[in-house]
């Protein structure tokens, strides 16, 4: 199984790879901190690539993904820790229970009401 997937991962970045090398077209780009547009009173062309927007998009992706998996199993591992704390308490008072004598108790009383 994880040969399949190394085969897979190996296989779906070579496809990347191509996709991205045939989109070498440049474009006018606005992001929040930066501008990328062709400016023609200096003749200089500072529009991005759409293969390395599209290549920040899917590491951008990647990233958030990752860190919301992370932030999730370290949510289920906390989980699963304090259940565990709570069936250990639970066993052992149960077992506490097992081992009390059934008969404690049960003639102390004088007259013989019960």
């Amino acid at each position: 199984m994880k040969l399949i997937k190394i085969f897979s991962s190996i296989v779906l970045v070579l496809g990347l790879v191509y996709f991205l090398t045939e989109n070498s077209s440049r474009v006018e780009v606005d992001l929040i901190f930066t501008e990328y547009k062709d400016d023609p009173a200096t003749d200089e062309d500072e529009r991005a690539s759409v293969s390395m927007i599209m290549l920040g998009a899917l590491t951008a992706g990647i990233f958030i993904g990752y860190l919301a998996a992370v932030f999730s199993v370290l949510s289920a591992k906390s989980d699963i820790r304090s259940l565990q704390a709570k069936n250990r308490r639970l066993t052992d008072e149960l077992n506490d229970l097992r081992n009390v004598a059934i008969d404690e108790g049960i003639y102390e009383t004088e007259g013989g009401d019960y």
